[in-house]
């Protein structure tokens, strides 16, 4: 199956079209620029596997959470085009995406895929971590399993103190690992934005041994990175396998953070402005 996938949650624009064995991708610049690159991208990763959109079957689509614009720009694609071919998406957790992007934990189409940094051998847990903006972070803990990611903790947003706090509720309720080492890394795009509040909040916050010490050195050693749509394609591979796939109008955006403008009062503490949180996703 023909896959075209779609990743805009970020600051980085990624598309990828994996078919006949092999995956092409494009990553650039996003934000403001994704509305107007990602159409073009889209068919240039087509012309160069001389395709057309009529060969796709399916659409991998990052669905978040994310900076709320570049969800819009994905959703809205994804469904045109979905619509227009009908064919399904598949709405991928752009966490889990961010993962598979730093710690693959299938080889699902074997050469079509990158060289992984390093493999998520099952068993092994990781913590995403991305920017959220106004001063807090998206998270997730997922663990590889011999049939993909399964979230721990799914998509939250918090500041990072509270952040900290969840993660180490969140591993104090797994079983102990039956190694010295725990099997746990870290990745995301948050480290060096929050890095000062979240070395604090690591400082201060009790979480039961081992489990504290393995999350100071993922943490510590944490990668840097943003979800690429390859990866994005690969779970939505193994999501079409699983009938987790939907239609074209069922295709939404997650979103897990509600409130993105302040009222009067809050506009008149912070000076007065136009409404709308600074730098909201």
């Amino acid at each position: 199956m023909n896959i075209l996938a779609l990743e805009t949650s970020t600051e980085t624009l990624s598309v990828a079209l994996c078919a006949d064995g092999a995956c092409r991708s494009r990553d650039e610049a996003g934000g403001a620029r994704a509305s107007q690159r990602l159409l073009p991208l889209c068919r240039e990763l087509l012309a160069e596997a001389g395709l057309d959109l009529r060969n796709v079957g399916l659409i991998g689509m990052g669905a978040g959470p994310g900076a709320f614009t570049g969800l819009r720009t994905a959703a809205s694609v994804a469904q045109g085009l979905a619509f227009g071919l009908d064919i399904a998406v598949a709405p991928v957790d752009t966490l889990l995406a961010q993962a598979e992007t730093a710690f693959p934990s299938l080889q699902a189409d074997g050469q079509a895929l990158p060289a992984p940094i390093t493999e998520a051998a099952p068993g092994g847990v990781v913590l995403v971590v991305n920017d959220a903006r106004m001063g807090e972070v998206y998270w997730e803990l997922a663990i590889a399993g011999a049939s993909g990611w399964t979230a721990l903790h799914g998509p939250a947003v918090h500041p990072p103190e509270q952040a900290v706090l969840h993660w180490t509720q969140a591993l104090a309720a797994l079983p102990e690992p039956g190694m010295a080492e725990p099997p746990l890394r870290a990745c995301g795009n948050a480290w060096s934005e929050h890095a000062e509040a979240l070395t604090t909040a690591l400082a201060s916050t009790v979480c039961p041994a081992p489990w504290a010490d393995a999350l100071r050195r993922a943490v510590a050693a944490a990668v840097s990175c943003t979800p690429s749509a390859a990866a994005v394609a690969r779970l939505a591979l193994r999501m079409h396998a699983a009938g987790q796939t939907v239609g074209p109008e069922q295709a939404q955006p997650i979103y897990v953070r509600d409130k993105v403008a302040l009222t009067t009062a809050e506009r008149e503490i912070v000076g007065g402005g136009a409404g709308r949180m600074p730098n909201a996703r």
